[in-house]
């Protein structure tokens, strides 16, 4: 096992997702069970040796990119971490490794994948492991994923991160894509939607997709047996789960 270099997806095993990090092996989990997860897949640990991507694992990233973009003809990818000590109940690490957005070309995914490999390294991923009592060096999954362009971007807790009080889901959205949200670049809008039975309250143009959302989000935390942290995105009429974790409070 622990020589397996990149699978995709649909191909991560329950074995395979010990080594695909928090991030990599939920992406796994929802595409397999028909959540709608923007197809992609994992660069594991064994992939990197001396600081370098293995040759092999070049040629299995670049034969799942045409896989990809059979049906995507146009595709861009995102590239983002998923160290096995991120997104656990216990530590998030959001926003601390480098991820990067849009990338097109094959050369340019490979430039990506080997800068959020190095950002493991860097100071401000030292500190947050010093606080949160993580001292080990940190094995570095990555995720290679097909980029939706987000007319709508937020995240919805399936609890209150706060209180932990299930009484609603509470979430907050902007128009375009969430890395808006993360910096604070653009303006939030809030809205909550209430237990039991999904009632909506916020903006009315996001109206129309609050009872969907809900419906992934309940069972997101049904079947995973944790309130969760959600990631989303709509384009084209469509809600797509770009992510979900444990709420860490």
């Amino acid at each position: 096992m622990n020589n397996i270099m990149v699978k995709s997806f649909k191909d991560i095993t329950p074995e395979l997702q010990s080594i695909a990090g928090g991030k990599g092996s939920m992406l796994a989990k929802m595409f397999q069970r028909g959540y709608p997860v923007p197809d992609g897949f994992v660069i594991f640990p064994a992939a990197f040796q001396d600081e370098k991507l293995l040759d092999e694992a070049r040629e299995e990233i670049k034969s799942l990119l045409t896989d990809i973009r059979k049906n995507n003809a146009d595709a861009k990818f995102a590239v983002r971490s998923s160290a096995l000590s991120e997104d656990s109940s216990q530590a998030s690490f959001a926003g601390e490794f480098e991820s990067f957005l849009n990338i097109e070309t094959y050369s340019g995914i490979l430039d990506a994948v080997f800068m959020v490999f190095k950002s493991k390294e860097s100071e401000r991923v030292r500190t947050y492991s010093s606080v949160q009592g993580i001292e080990q060096s940190h094995q570095m999954a990555i995720i290679v994923q097909l980029m939706v362009q987000s007319e709508i971007s937020g995240v919805l807790f399936s609890a209150d991160p706060i209180t932990g009080s299930y009484t609603s889901m509470t979430g907050n959205y902007v128009f375009g894509l969430g890395e808006q949200l993360v910096s604070g670049e653009a303006d939030a809008y809030d809205f909550k939607i209430s237990r039991p039975k999904g009632k909506y309250e916020g903006p009315e143009e996001f109206k129309k997709y609050a009872s969907k959302l809900y419906m992934y989000a309940a069972s997101l935390e049904k079947e995973f047996v944790n309130p969760q942290d959600i990631e989303w995105a709509v384009t084209n009429g469509k809600i797509y789960i770009l992510q979900a974790r444990p709420i860490t409070t």
